[in-house]
């Protein structure tokens, strides 16, 4: 047993064009058969999928659409690969589209993804067209009962009906029009339709052929109304549904997956709602038109779709892993070399374990059997399970710390894995209730406590309320209990209290009741007083125990992240202090006056906050004296001393002082974000280790100290040609100074620049601040600082042009 062995994936996540997601990782296991646990959700498509490919080929299907619909690591990504799959492998060849993330540019998508796979079926394609345009050909003729044996010949596709409209002399045109009607109902863009007509006229086939391809129009396809490539969410989901129509009445199957719909709402206003309409458009389309569409999504995303959306799919929601399953998916895991069940004898059970959810017996066993075909059979339930380093009891723990989701399932294995082949000793190693928790400590605590405790002290001083720690508060008093909370949040004049205390990961119910007996502690601390608890969880807290605590606290625990942790402890206090505020009895009068002893209490915040910055700016001071001292006896050592600011005297004496206060900021705000940082020197520290030391880099330090040079010989180059201009710029008897001819000159200079600066990512600096001595530390002061200093930088270097302009026309008009 060693980590390189481990055969859980260390981030299980399904991708629909991805090559693991709950697979075997690890070098014992036997890539591209994934391991599926039989649960409702997977019957429940199952029968789905079955009722639809088992219809009959070459009429039209009944179309349906399927939701799968939970919260994140349930398997919904795995179900519809898995049933991508089993659609691939299906004898009837279904035309398959899949969407792995909706994405802003639908373009991209439509070309690269969806019809990439078509480019080699043009053949396939045009004989789905010439079917459908067989049909609408016997349409028009139906009506004469002496053509009746020509229809049922064009109905069989026996007939060409080029063929008939030419040998009976029909209107082609007229047909072409009807073919345009019908498809002109099915989309309000008269493009695609045009299109599909033209791809009749074999001399313009392949530029048509290219631009539903999602290459831009020829100039021929312009002439006839084609100007715009298909390149928007409404265009794409357009396409999407003349194929539909097309393949649906020539009774092909054709199946569209769309993954992570929610990334949709992430989207601006307008596309997001551009999209949904499309979408709802396009459900509609597929299952009017005997399609098969199936998408992911979360359940508070599907509440934001219309009603007439919900009315035409079925919702499919992922099912929690039980004990037993969860041993089942490890046993698989551990031994992907067995051979699975025979497909016959994993329906059986499936069915009987749930025998009246209304799924025919028929589609699922012919379904498994495809699954088993296409390399996605069902995991095999062990006989005896074999499931060593694991125990029965571990899996199971582990089972009820990730709530029964299988992606936290199968992490909390790789970890425990790693976890105990760290920790040596003689095989076998057991994977016991110990090294899991071990493990979800190591996986989940991401910063120590003291870093919790700081993060929460910063969201508290910048907010508009008064709180002391508990050192503070039980200075002159002894704390029992009350003690272990980290913070008070004082609301009120009559002693309510929020009492915030930090834990790390909460894995066992011993944990709660101790964090229990806290809050009923910092309760009677306050008396009759109300008091408010909020827990921040630094590491893992399951489900069912973040139930029982949220039960004792009155509020669920947060838990660390690095994006969000912040924003929810700042919105938590808040929703706690109006709580405690409504339940309170005090006056109008108490309440102004405690809302202004905050504001009070946050302007004293800021202000030590402000001293700490000045401090910070005079040793800024310091260092960049010391920096020039340097240059200073650089320049002596080469015999060219530089003029102060470091720039060379020769310069500094052609410029005016008007001018070159300008030059001497930008060399000033470069300098600072570039300055040689600490870290060099320390390598070279004679107090440290008596082994040499190796200073690391990386790829943002490498090119931001490009950026800072190129940006550095840039203003230099404007400085010379700006003083040159001044030098010889002469005042012209008749004329004004400068003369037309100057000024035009010193604006094309200074225009140079600009468009010039504007190629440099100047913001590539910010990665040197990180870089320099006077940016060490985490500390939310050292970040605003960071901050202050990019902005500084970038005004001016921005705006230096404009005022070295005017500058430069003021001086030599006086």
């Amino acid at each position: 047993m060693n980590a390189r062995d481990n055969p859980f994936p260390s981030a299980p996540a399904a991708r629909l064009s991805g090559s693991y997601d709950l697979f075997a990782t690890g070098p014992r296991s036997r890539p591209g058969r994934a391991v599926t646990i039989e649960t409702d959700a997977v019957r429940a498509v199952a029968g789905q999928l079955g009722a639809y490919l088992d219809q009959s080929t070459g009429v039209p299907s009944r179309g349906r659409a399927l939701a799968l619909v939970g919260d994140l690591g349930t398997g919904k990504s795995h179900i519809a690969r898995d049933l991508a799959r089993t659609v691939t492998a299906h004898p009837s060849a279904p035309l398959l589209w899949l969407i792995d993330e909706p994405l802003w540019d639908f373009g991209a998508i439509y070309r690269d993804r969806l019809v990439s796979g078509l480019k080699d079926q043009k053949a396939a394609f045009f004989d789905v067209l010439l079917d459908y345009y067989s049909d609408v050909t016997a349409d028009s003729i139906d009506r004469s009962p002496l053509l009746r044996q020509v229809v049922t010949g064009l109905r069989d596709r026996r007939l060409d009906p080029q063929a008939v409209i030419e040998a009976y002399a029909l209107s082609e045109a007229a047909i072409r029009r009807d073919l345009e009607r019908r498809l002109q109902m099915l989309t309000e863009h008269g493009k695609f339709s045009a299109a599909l007509t033209l791809l009749l006229f074999p001399g313009i086939q392949d530029q048509v052929w290219d631009w539903l391809m999602g290459q831009p129009p020829s100039t021929v396809l312009h002439e006839r109304g084609i100007d715009t490539p298909i390149d928007t969410v409404s265009k794409v989901f357009d396409a999407l549904a003349v194929f539909a129509f097309l393949y649906g009445q020539a009774g092909r199957k054709f199946v569209l997956v769309i993954d992570m719909l929610e990334k949709v709402f992430e989207w601006p206003d307008d596309r997001r709602s551009d999209f949904t309409q499309a979408f709802e458009k396009l459900v509609n389309v597929y299952v009017n038109a005997g399609g098969l569409l199936v998408f992911c999504t979360l359940p508070e995303v599907l509440g934001r779709f219309g009603e007439s959306l919900h009315e035409r799919i079925v919702p499919i929601r992922p099912t929690l892993l039980t004990g037993a399953q969860s041993v089942e998916l490890v046993h698989a895991h551990l031994h992907p070399q067995q051979e699975p069940a025979a497909a016959a004898e994993a329906a059986e059970e499936a069915l009987d374990d749930d025998a009246d959810d209304g799924t025919d017996a028929t589609q699922v066993t012919q379904w498994l059997a495809r699954r088993s075909a296409a390399g996605t059979a069902p995991a095999r339930r062990p006989r005896g399970p074999d499931i060593a380093p694991f125990t029965e009891e571990s899996v199971h723990y582990i089972n009820r710390l990730a709530g029964g989701v299988p992606r936290r399932v199968l992490k909390l294995c790789h970890h425990a894995w790693a976890t105990a082949a760290a920790e040596g000793g003689p095989p076998p190693r057991e994977v016991d209730d110990r090294v899991v928790r071990a493990a979800a400590r190591k996986a989940f605590e991401k910063v120590t406590r003291e870093d919790l405790r700081k993060s929460i002290e910063g969201v508290l001083s910048t907010g508009p309320w008064r709180f002391e720690p508990s050192p503070v508060r039980f200075a002159r008093r002894s704390a029992g209990a009350a003690g272990d909370v980290d913070f008070w949040v004082l609301i009120g004049r009559t002693g309510s209290a929020i009492a915030v205390v930090t834990t790390d990961s909460v894995l066992q119910d011993e944990q709660v009741d101790r964090l229990r007996q806290t809050v009923e502690a910092a309760r009677r601390d306050t008396g009759a007083a109300p008091c408010e608890v909020l827990v921040a969880v630094n590491g893992y807290i399951s489900t069912e125990l973040r139930l029982r605590l949220a039960d004792a606290t009155g509020s669920q625990p947060i838990v660390y992240s690095d994006r969000s942790f912040e924003h929810q402890v700042r919105e938590t206090v808040r929703e706690l202090a109006e709580r405690l505020s409504s339940s309170g009895r005090d006056s109008t009068l108490d309440l102004i006056r405690d809302h202004l002893e905050g504001i009070a209490f946050q302007q004293t915040s800021v202000l030590q906050r402000l001293q700490r910055i000045d401090g910070r700016v005079e040793q800024l001071d310091t260092a960049t004296a010391a920096r020039l001292g340097e240059l200073w006896q650089l320049a002596e050592m080469s015999g060219d001393p530089p003029a102060a600011g470091g720039r060379r005297a020769g310069v500094r004496r052609r410029l005016p002082h008007a001018v070159q206060r300008h030059f001497d900021r930008a060399f000033d705000v470069i300098g600072l974000l570039s300055g040689v940082p600490a870290s060099f020197r320390e390598v070279f520290d004679p107090a440290g280790e008596d082994r040499p030391r190796r200073l690391s880099f990386t790829v943002e330090q490498f090119q931001a100290v490009g950026v800072a040079v190129l940006v550095q010989k840039l203003v230099e180059a404007f400085q010379d040609s700006v003083g040159e201009w001044v030098r010889q710029a002469r005042t012209v008897p008749g004329e004004p100074a400068p003369t037309a001819e100057q000024e035009r000159r010193l604006r094309t200079i200074c225009r140079s620049y600009e468009i010039t600066a504007e190629m440099l990512p100047v913001f590539r600096l910010e990665s040197l601040a990180t870089f320099g001595p006077f940016t060490e530390g985490p500390d939310p002061l050292d970040r605003s600082a960071r901050t202050f200093r990019r902005a500084e930088a970038q005004e001016v270097l921005t705006e230096l042009a404009e005022r070295v302009f005017t500058s430069a026309m003021d001086h030599v008009r006086a």
